[in-house]
């Protein structure tokens, strides 16, 4: 028995071969009889549904006998070479209308009297009905195929077969190498997009950056010139308000003689009419200069207010320009807002109502007075902003930042948020944009210094915080001052 080697290349035998060709052979006929049939019921199909088309078009003109008009749908399927014959007959089993090509006989009506329709040719035929009444019958014969194509037709099989084995073969490998195109397209693509985005955020960024840069030499410019305004008019108010105070006591003192007299006068008329009396000369330049006193210290007093309000000026424009002391110490917004509650209940009136919202358990570190003056500010310009009266919020809380809760341009770490919310006018995105700006304000003349926001913002940023504005007109505004938590709570002071 012969051992077959390992290695040595399979060889079909001649029957091998024989088995192969007459399956070939077998697998052919099956697809061209298969295609015989599956043709054979297409082109039956096809021409049952002309002719039932046809019926429905011809079923008027047959109701009305109108020959022409069904010759012409008749000679529209002139046409179509695959039809040999047509024929249209009436109720009555008459020809309405019809052709058949040359040498063709014409279509009987083989479904007159019950008949059949012939089994050696492809005829059709359909029932012309108006309604459910039938008016007549439709037949249609289809031309035979010659036998040159039909010899064509199933000899392409094969050829057709491996046209498509080749075909799908070049497209499976086109497929393949175009997926692999598109793969690297789409990552071409991907990287692309994403260095477009890349590219458009930094440009974005540049862009916030420089407008904060401009923003910030501007607002530093204001600043350094309204600081040396602000030192040199104090100055200046200070030597003012010295010089008032020396003048109010100097009016403030009388004079040695004319007291002198009085004194006389007064003991005189204790001791009886022959006692010393003051001239009444003197006695009305003295009341008269007296008035004349009283008018001035009036006078005083009313500058002294105005240096007042001055100094206060100066002092804002001292903390916008950041040049204001502040003595900052670890506290509690909470405690803050409510000692100073009725403050800002008293401040805003009755038809205004304050909801607090206090909801902050973290220390920040500020100047408390500082503080509490912005809160009123804020409250102040809340209540302005609603001149119909209605509700404004002081709310509180502890905001934590983090790459999975960022907030702005806030680093990561531990915050204490405080909003002031009113339901007023709103602003407008110009308008917003410029509210931090020094002497920008929206009130009449007279009305407002234009310092307030700036104050504070100038105030916010010494104490290393941020504040911005959210409005939309009609909608009202919402302020936010965001300061980081101090180091560590404060220790209670002990009784």
């Amino acid at each position: 028995m012969k051992r077959r080697v390992i290695g040595q290349p399979f060889a079909f035998r001649p029957v091998m071969s024989l088995v192969a060709a007459g399956l070939l052979l077998l697998a052919g006929a099956l697809a061209a009889g298969y295609q015989y049939h599956s043709s054979h019921a297409e082109h039956r199909r096809q021409l049952t549904v002309q002719a039932k088309i046809l019926a429905a078009s011809v079923t008027a003109a047959i109701a009305f006998n109108d020959r022409a008009t069904a010759q012409e749908y008749v000679n529209a399927l002139m046409l179509d070479p695959r039809l040999d014959a047509v024929a249209v007959y009436n109720e009555s089993h008459r020809q309405v209308a019809g052709f058949q090509r040359p040498g063709s006989e014409p279509l009987a009506d083989s479904l007159a009297n019950g008949g059949r329709l012939p089994r050696d040719q492809m005829v059709v035929a359909a029932p012309a009905q108006q309604g459910t009444t039938t008016v007549g019958s439709v037949y249609l014969r289809a031309a035979q195929t010659p036998m040159i194509m039909q010899l064509a037709r199933y000899s392409g099989v094969a050829l057709l077969t491996l046209m498509a084995v080749l075909m799908l073969s070049a497209l499976a490998v086109a497929h393949r190498v175009l997926m692999r195109a598109n793969a690297a397209l789409e990552r071409r693509a991907r990287e692309l997009a994403t260095a477009n985005q890349r590219l458009s955020d930094e440009m974005e960024h540049r862009a916030r950056t420089e407008e904060a840069l401009r923003q910030s030499q501007k607002m530093e410019a204001i600043g350094q010139l309204s600081g040396g305004v602000a030192h040199d008019f104090n100055n200046l108010l200070m030597i003012i308000r010295g010089s008032l105070a020396r003048l109010s006591k100097q009016l403030q003192q009388s004079d040695p003689a004319t007291e002198r007299e009085l004194q006389l006068e007064r003991a005189g008329v204790a001791a009886g009419p022959e006692a010393h009396a003051m001239p009444a000369r003197d006695r009305e330049l003295f009341e008269e200069r007296q008035a004349r006193h009283q008018q001035i210290q009036r006078y005083l007093d009313m500058a002294q207010n105005g240096i007042d309000r001055a100094a206060s000026l100066t002092q804002r424009l001292l903390s916008f320009a950041r040049r204001q002391p502040l003595s900052p110490r670890s506290l509690h917004l909470d405690e803050l807002i409510g000692s100073i509650q009725p403050l800002l209940d008293h401040s805003v009136g009755s038809s205004w109502r304050i909801e607090y919202r206090l909801d902050s358990q973290w220390a920040v570190l500020c100047d408390s007075n500082q503080m509490e003056n912005a809160i009123l500010n804020l409250v102040i310009n809340a209540r302005d902003a609603m001149p119909d009266g209605g509700v404004i919020s002081v709310c509180t809380d502890d905001l934590r930042v983090d790459a999975a809760h960022p907030v702005n341009a806030l680093e990561a770490g531990d915050y204490v948020r405080l909003r002031v919310v009113d339901t007023g006018v709103g602003m407008s995105e110009e308008v917003r944009s410029k509210a931090f700006d020094p002497f920008f304000t929206t009130k009449p003349v007279g009305k407002g210094t234009g310092l307030g926001l700036s104050t504070i913002l100038g105030y916010v940023e010494q104490s290393n915080g941020v504040a911005n504005i959210e409005s939309r007109p009609g909608r009202g505004t919402t302020i936010h001052i965001i300061l980081p938590r101090a180091p560590r709570d404060p220790i209670p002071e002990e009784a």
